[in-house]
């Protein structure tokens, strides 16, 4: 059937002598979607194959998410597998708005990041809850057992107070607790986007300069020594983005050989650097300095134009890196976050004073398993502690998105690239070895 429709749609065309494209054009539907294409089958028209994730896949996945050895909580747009593929492709999306994810998702309430992190909090919470309920339940049916007995153990155990707070008060305050954790988690995610916006600038506009070299180099009126000149410049661009990739974001100094090398490449010679060990004093923007003059000293045939147009360029590289450093330096101001702890950890701390007499009342009436109040004033105050600690949590971890993203496959993403733009260029010995044969 679909064979035979493609034969129709040929013939057609050749009789009108109309090109294929302005057919597909006049077939237009309403929406701007052309006719033919409801009449493909995936056998005729490939599609992305269907993501295979098992629900023990997406644990295996969710328990083994570490940066460094420390629990993180990685952007799950960042999860590939494999350095040379995008996480994120038309399959994978498929996947994420699949109904399945209400099933797969939830065995990460036990091994997720989050949920390992803050279990050091929520464990002395939860046990914490559990003495209270089981003091007031203590002092609340302590007394009326001595008075059965005939001769009573302790009996000065029947004078214990009962400590318990009205709930009135959580109420009044849950809301602002809510208010305080929901402007600190959506500042904390508008910094994880502008954060992978400056990164994906960075990356754009060196992987920019990189064509535009190739490119340019690529012209005839250039000499050889110019063109060995320009695959030096990209080796300086791609040794600057790795840099500030897998080191400069993330705290670590620059090595004196790596500058070195990143220099020699900039400029064409060696320069001097430190060799004692001490502190490299040179920052991504002086390399980047260095890597303009290369450019405007080394290739003379370039015209001024196209220099201008690398140091726009190299413009934005400035701006988002000056974007990340802001980030990486100036957070949340901090007594808005000490604040919001404190709040946090106070409210926690007293909540189980005021549901202790809920679940007295309900175990009074109750006879199941939560007929014993500190088992359902534990098991209410695990719930509670969870979701307010995890929320703030991951506002923490988002925070300062550099120690989260993942710069090391941005740059070997850009790596990739370059490698295949390198062999548009050919050095004068490449060119000779193609005359000899």
């Amino acid at each position: 059937m679909i064979g035979s429709l493609t034969r129709a749609w040929n013939k057609i065309s050749m009789v009108l002598i109309v090109s294929p494209e302005v057919l597909a054009l006049a077939l237009m539907t309403p929406r701007g979607m052309p006719r033919v294409l409801t009449l493909m089958t995936p056998r005729s028209m490939p599609r992305h194959p269907r993501p295979r994730c098992s629900l023990l896949d997406e644990i295996r996945q969710e328990a083994s998410v570490t940066r460094g050895g420390v629990l993180s909580e990685q952007p799950v747009v960042f999860d590939g597998n494999r350095d040379d593929e995008a996480p994120f492709d038309i399959a994978r999306w498929d996947q994420h708005r699949s109904s399945s994810r209400y099933s797969r998702l939830i065995p990460g309430i036990l091994v997720g990041p989050t949920t390992r992190r803050i279990s050091g909090t929520v464990a002395p919470l939860v046990v914490y809850s559990f003495l209270i309920g089981l003091y007031n339940d203590f002092a609340q049916f302590y007394p009326s057992t001595v008075a059965s007995m005939d001769q009573p153990m302790l009996p000065w155990l029947t004078n214990l107070p009962s400590i318990q707070l009205p709930l009135t008060p959580f109420e009044l305050t849950s809301p602002v607790l809510g208010l305080l954790l929901v402007f600190r988690t959506d500042t904390a995610n508008d910094r994880f986007t502008n954060g992978c916006e400056a990164v994906w600038q960075i990356t754009s506009s060196l992987r920019s300069i990189i064509r535009k070299l190739v490119v340019w180099s690529g012209r005839d009126k250039f000499s050889d020594a110019e063109r060995l000149a320009a695959l030096e410049l990209i080796d300086a661009c791609v040794l600057l983005h790795g840099w500030i990739m897998g080191s400069y974001l993330r705290g670590k100094p620059l090595k004196a050989v790596q500058e070195a090398q990143l220099l020699r490449f900039a400029a064409g010679r060696a320069e001097n650097v430190p060799s004692d060990g001490s502190k490299v004093a040179t920052t991504p923007y002086l390399a980047i300095t260095a890597i303009s003059i290369g450019v405007s000293r080394r290739l003379t045939s370039i015209s001024e134009g196209q220099e201008v147009n690398i140091d726009d360029e190299f413009s934005k590289v400035t701006a988002a890196l000056g974007k990340c450093e802001n980030l990486l330096r100036v957070p949340i101001p901090l007594g808005y976050t000490r604040y919001s702890v404190r709040f946090l950890w106070l409210w926690l701390s007293l909540l189980p004073f005021a549901l202790a007499s809920t679940f007295a009342d309900v175990s009074a009436a109750s006879t199941n398993l939560f007929d014993k109040p500190q088992i359902g004033l534990a098991a209410a105050m695990m719930f509670v502690s969870f979701i307010f600690l995890s929320i703030e949590d991951i506002a923490v971890q988002i925070e300062e998105p550099f120690a989260i993203l993942p710069l090391i496959k941005c740059h070997k993403w850009l790596m990739a690239d370059v490698r295949r733009m390198r062999t548009l260029v050919r050095t004068p010995l490449e060119r000779s070895s193609v005359n000899v044969s």
